[in-house]
C-alpha cells in the first residue's frame, strides 16, 4: 500500500507512531504533520515522524491521498470536516479516536465513501511524539467502525491500511464499539483513577508493584481522558453501575467470612486474566 501525500493531524504518541511506521515501511513519499504548536511539530520532524510541517489543515490536505486524524476525540469530527473538501477525491480519511459514534455521526453520509472511523487498541500512559514508536501497532487490534453508509471499498482500504502497519482488524458498528470499549478501556481507567485518588497520602510510600500496576493508566493525560469519558458518557455510566453491582458478592463474602465464595471470585478473576495473557 503506497501513498504520495499523507497528512497526520495531531503528531503525538499515536500520530507520531503512524508517521514512523509509514516511513519505516516506505509507504509514503511525503508525510505532512499538522498541529497547533511549532515545538511539537519540530520535535516530530526531528524524530523523523513527518517530513513537513503545516499549521493549516485545509492547506495541508490539498490533494492528500491519506489523512489520519489523531487529535483528542472532541476535535476529531471538526478536523475530518476540514480535511475532506481539499483532500483528493479518492482519498482515505480515518481517525484513531477512542470513541466512535459521535464522530461517525458528525461526518455527512455522502462522505462515507472516503471516511471510515477506526480505533487502534495501542497506546501508553505516556504522551507525546517522544514516546512514539514505529512498532506500536504490531500485533495490536484496530477496530474499524463503518456505518451503514460506508462503502465496501472504503472499509476495505481502511482495514488494509492498518494491516499494513502490523495490526489485526475487526469491524464493529460505532455504537457497538463504544459499548465495548466502555467496559474494556474506559471503565478500567475510571476505576484506576478512583483507586489512586482514594489512597491516603500518608500510605503512598507503601505503594508497591501491585498498586502501581493496577493504577498505571491513571497516569494518562487528564484532558484527553476527560474528553473520552464525556463523549462516551452513557456507556461508561452503564459499565460503572455494572461494576458497582459486581462488588456486592465480594462485600457479602467478606461480611459472612465465606472463604469458598472468595476463592470462587478470585479464581474467576484469575481465569479471565490468564485467558488474555500478558
Amino acid at each position: 500500500m503506497q501513498f504520495d501525500t499523507v497528512v497526520i493531524v495531531g503528531v503525538g504518541l499515536l500520530g507520531g507512531s503512524v508517521g514512523l511506521a509509514l516511513r519505516e515501511r516506505q509507504m509514503a513519499h511525503k508525510i505532512i504533520g499538522v498541529g497547533r504548536t511549532g515545538s511539537s511539530l519540530q520535535d516530530a520532524l526531528e524524530r523523523g515522524a513527518i517530513t513537513q510541517i503545516e499549521t493549516n489543515v485545509r492547506q495541508a490536505c490539498h490533494q492528500a491521498d491519506l489523512v489520519v486524524v489523531c487529535t483528542p476525540v472532541q476535535t476529531v469530527a471538526d478536523y475530518v470536516a476540514q480535511s475532506l473538501p481539499t483532500a483528493a477525491p479518492s482519498a482515505l480519511v480515518t481517525d484513531v479516536g477512542s470513541t466512535k459514534q459521535t464522530i461517525c455521526e458528525a461526518v455527512p453520509e455522502t462522505e462515507h465513501g472516503r471516511f471510515c472511523g477506526s480505533h487502534p487498541l495501542a497506546g501508553s500512559d505516556r504522551s507525546g511524539v517522544a514516546h512514539a514508536s514505529p512498532s506500536l501497532f504490531e500485533n495490536k487490534l484496530t477496530i474499524v467502525t463503518p456505518t451503514t453508509a460506508t462503502t465496501p471499498d472504503c472499509i476495505a482500504r481502511t482495514e488494509q491500511f492498518w494491516r499494513a502497519l502490523g495490526c489485526r482488524t475487526l469491524c464493529m458498528s460505532p455504537a457497538e464499539h463504544d459499548r465495548a470499549v466502555a467496559q474494556t478501556s474506559h471503565l478500567p481507567h475510571v476505576v484506576a483513577a478512583a483507586l489512586a485518588g482514594n489512597t491516603p497520602l500518608d500510605l503512598l510510600p507503601l505503594a508497591a508493584s501491585g498498586w502501581c500496576d493496577t493504577t498505571r493508566v491513571a497516569a494518562g493525560n487528564v484532558e484527553l481522558w476527560r474528553q473520552i469519558i464525556c463523549e462516551n458518557r452513557q456507556p461508561v455510566l452503564a459499565a460503572l453501575r455494572g461494576f458497582a453491582d459486581s462488588l456486592e458478592p465480594w462485600l457479602a463474602a467478606l461480611e459472612s467470612d465465606d472463604a469458598r465464595e472468595l476463592t470462587r471470585l478470585l479464581l474467576l478473576g484469575k481465569q479471565q486474566r490468564d485467558s488474555v495473557g500478558n
